[in-house]
């Protein structure tokens, strides 16, 4: 009988550290911050638009180290074969590790200057309307824990997604 009892509080044992061990995970997956990032329309006229591209930290705690990672030649296919180098350069920068974010706060949005468009049938330099790449972002918890998010960052105006709206 003895044995039996053994047997039941180990049993018991061993479900109450899997049960802990499981909650404790669950614990870290839903409180944990969700960067993500989007090229945005700042404002447009009869002639172009310009973006703004937006980090944004959906999650419940805070994230650290945020980077944003392309290829290089993946960032040039969002842009016109004219743009101009130090044009092309700024675009190019928001990809690299100068460009690293220290601290993104729970529920807090960064923006930065992204590029331009001109309607069709206008020369010009800038971004390709309708031209998408993927993207990586890597960023830590306050603990240290790593993360590592991908997803495809496309230039097109987010109000009117299906062509137009009503104003």
């Amino acid at each position: 009988m003895e044995e039996i009892r053994t047997v039941f509080a180990a049993i018991a044992l061993a479900v109450s550290v899997a049960s802990m061990y499981v909650a404790r995970r669950a614990w870290i997956q839903s409180n944990r911050p969700i960067v993500t990032a989007a090229v945005v329309e700042y404002d447009s006229g009869d002639e172009g638009a310009v973006f703004n591209l937006f980090v944004s930290n959906t999650g419940n705690r805070p994230a650290t180290n945020i980077r944003l990672k392309a290829k290089p030649e993946e960032i040039d296919k969002l842009l016109t074969s004219s743009e101009k180098e130090k044009k092309r350069q700024s675009s190019h920068d928001c990809f690299s590790d100068k460009a690293m974010l220290p601290l993104l706060r729970n529920g807090e949005e960064l923006t930065t200057s992204f590029g331009s468009i001109r309607k069709l049938g206008l020369a010009g330099e800038g971004l390709l309307y309708d031209s998408e790449i993927p993207i990586e972002i890597t960023y830590k918890d306050l603990e240290g824990r790593d993360y590592r998010s991908r997803l495809t960052l496309k230039v097109h105006s987010r109000e009117g997604f299906g062509g137009s709206v009503w104003k």
